[in-house]
This record gives structure tokens, sequence and C-alpha cells, in this order.
């Protein structure tokens, strides 16, 4: 048997004052980003079916026991196991057929069977059911040698759910099984928290339209589609995506507009601190605050996190690599505390590398990666590049995942263990 050390943390290496450079670890930069995200609070009732995707207002109970009367779990005769005295074989008069949805009020009477299916309500007196493959049926009668226990093959009612049982937590996100199981409990409607109201906004004089003729010194805009399907989650409205002029001015005015109707804006590039880098300027102009401004991580190093008012801002790299990675370490997070989701689900697992990996220590790198095969153990083995690069997105687009190198980690080996963190499903 293989154990391994839980992923409680994230380990990654980079909390020590002369790692850092003044930079913020990975584990404080979110725990701060995470302080200062109030979920929403409005609500709407939504019928079941237009539930997908939204985040419960509040807990779901089932309105009827589950099942909701004692039924066969199987196609089958019903017996009273009293009746089987002596040593079997036994034989037993089949007196009646029950099936799904039947209404009737049967009584089994003694020292006979009844024909019964899947889901039918149990006869009162049966406290059996015999599978009907164990039973040969001649002449209205069966005949069979195996003596059953007492409640075999039976679904009690109440067994699965009972009255008024909790089966989904507030702050559930409402997933294909969620809608399964209120439906079940006979719930029709839910509260739910309503859509956030989410704006980007993207910076870059030499970005344009990907599909436009490029011209010299322009690039294609990628940071754009990426963040718009990135935030393509049922309960996000995206309220504005505006391309902003590299200047101080247009970029206070565009986040003072945009803080007054939305919960997050969401920035790309110009946090860093060039001379054309104006974000935390027009933050700090637009009456904001700065929370996080640098953190530990390779690549996003300048991912800035602050507030205007009640809204969030998150500033992502302007690199397309950087502001993947930085977004889904810490603006998913983030978007999900803010929307009123309660349950954060940790995806990391182990894996092992296929090949020795060199690494600047000082900060924690994250390296796309992907799933080249198993171990005898079962431990999943990934392949990465030796070095990424911020505004490449080569290696992103056929890899799994990211694979975490801690910051205090000069060498990876072959076979050595390493965090990994899956893509979504795409």
């Amino acid at each position: 048997m293989v154990v391994l050390q839980r992923l409680d943390k994230s380990g990654c290496g980079c909390d020590a004052d002369d790692m850092t450079r003044g930079l913020v670890p990975i584990d404080k930069a979110l725990a701060i980003g995470l302080d200062l995200t109030q979920a929403v609070t409005e609500t709407e009732t939504l019928p079941l079916s237009q539930a997908l995707g939204r985040v419960l207002a509040g807990s779901v109970l089932t309105q009827a026991m589950t099942p909701p009367f004692d039924n066969s779990g199987m196609d089958g005769y019903a017996i009273r196991v009293a009746d089987l005295t002596g040593r079997g074989p036994w034989a037993l008069p089949v007196a009646d057929r029950i099936a799904a949805g039947d209404d009737r009020a049967v009584v089994l009477s003694p020292g006979s069977t009844m024909r019964i299916f899947t889901g039918a309500p149990l006869p009162e007196g049966a406290d059996a059911v015999i599978m009907q493959e164990r039973v040969a049926l001649h002449e209205g009668m069966i005949e069979f040698s195996h003596l059953p226990n007492r409640g075999e093959n039976i679904r009690r009612a109440g067994e699965d759910m009972p009255l008024g049982s909790e089966i989904l937590q507030l702050g559930r996100s409402v997933d294909v099984r969620a809608i399964a199981a209120a439906a079940s409990a006979g719930v029709g409607q839910v509260t739910v928290f309503r859509k956030l109201r989410v704006a980007l906004l993207m910076t870059g004089d030499e970005v344009v339209p990907a599909g436009q003729t490029l011209s010299h010194g322009t690039i294609w805009d990628i940071n754009t589609p990426m963040m718009i399907a990135a935030l393509s989650a049922v309960n996000v409205e995206i309220i504005a995506v505006e391309r902003v002029q590299d200047s101080l001015e247009a970029m206070t005015k565009a986040l003072c507009q945009l803080s007054a109707q939305v919960d997050m804006i969401i920035t790309t590039g110009g946090v860093s601190v060039g001379d054309e880098d104006h974000a935390h300027g027009a933050l700090i102009s637009a009456g904001g605050k700065i929370a996080v401004a640098g953190v530990a991580i390779k690549p996003g190093k300048p991912i800035t996190i602050g507030q205007i008012g009640k809204t969030i801002y998150v500033g992502l790299p302007g690199n397309p690599i950087s502001a993947f990675v930085t977004w889904s370490i810490f603006g998913v997070p983030i978007l999900m505390k803010l929307s009123g989701g309660t349950k954060r689900i940790d995806l990391r697992r182990h894996v092992v590398a296929s090949k020795t990996l060199a690494h600047k220590t000082g900060r924690c790198e994250f390296r796309p990666a992907t799933i080249i095969g198993h171990q005898d153990n079962g431990i999943e083995v990934v392949e990465t590049l030796a070095a990424v690069h911020s505004a490449r997105l080569g290696p992103l687009t056929n890899a799994d995942g990211l694979i975490m190198i801690p910051g205090d980690i000069e060498e990876i080996t072959k076979g050595d263990l390493l965090e990994f963190l899956p893509f979504g499903k795409s």
C-alpha cells in the first residue's frame, strides 16, 4: 500500500523573506483576497429545470419519504418467510400480480405469493421478495429452494431520504446530481443567489481582435475571448467587456463607472511597474485600495487583488499564460466565494515527474503538464517542458493540468511526487 502526504497546504515554499523578495506567498495572497470578498445576498426562486449551475441560497429538504412506501427492489415474488417451514423446496400458489404504479391496498394471504415487479408497492403481510431467477413457475405455482431472509429485496419507506432531511446544503452549486436529488425529494423549485455581475476591462493598445489583419507592432487579442470563456458559467452575467486606452485617465474613468455596476472587475495587463502600466494608479485614483500587489508565483508575479467600494478587483497580468494561471489559482476561488458558494473542492492530487526538471528558487512555479501514463502503483506520470514562457500558449493547448514546483526546490528528479491541479472538463 502506498501512503502519500495529504495535500492540506499548497506547500509553495515561498514563505521565507529572502526567497520572496517582498512578494506575497500564494496562500497568504489567496487568503487576503478571500477575506476581502463578501458573497452576494440577493436571491431568486427558480424551477428546478432552470437551476443548473446556480448556487443554493438555502438548504433543500425532502418533502416526503424516499421511497414513499415499501416496495420491491426486484422483479420476483412477494412472500411471507414464516410460510416456509421445514426444508425446501417449497411451493406456493400465485394469488395476484402487482406492477409499479398499482394503487390497490393488497393483502398477502398466508400460504400464498404474489407476482411483483421492481418499484411496485409491497403487499401487506409480505416480508421478502424472492427474485424471479430463483423460482420455477408451473401451472400457477412457484417452486424454489432458496430460503430468503426477512427484508430481502425490499426497499423500505424512507430508507433513502427521511421526511424533512437536508439533502442539499446552503452554498452548494446545483449540478446534475443535485437536480436529481432534489427531484427525488419532491422539490420542484429552489432558491438561489442571483447571478454575479462581472466586467472585463482589457488593456493593451497593441492588441487587435483575432481575425483582423495585423499591422506592424500589433498582436491578436487572446485574453478577451479566453476570459469570456472562463466566465461562461450560468451564474455569471458579464455586464461589460471594454477595451481601455493605456492611460491613467482612461483606466480611472472606466474603473469608476464599472465599479458602480458590478460585483467584480477583472483587468488584464497594466499591473506591472512599467511606464505604461496604470492599473495600480487608476485603482487608487478611482477610490479603491490595493490588498495584494505581487505574488511569489511563476508565471503571474504581478497579479493584483483589490477593492473599489464593495466591488472586488482582480488585476491579471497581460501575458496569456500568466493570466490563465493566476485566474485559475486566485480568480476562481474568489469568484466562488462571491457567488455564495461555501464548498471549496480541492482537486489537487499527487502525480510523478517523468523526467528531471530544473527550477530557479524563489517563486512557486506552475507549469502546464500532460498525463502520459501510470506507474505500477496507479499514480499518474506527467510530462512538462523544461521551462515555461508566459507569452507562449502552445504548451497549454494539450495539457491536462498544472504541476506545482515549490519555490525552495532547485531540482525535481525523475519519479519525484508533484502536486497536480487538473483543468476542468471542457
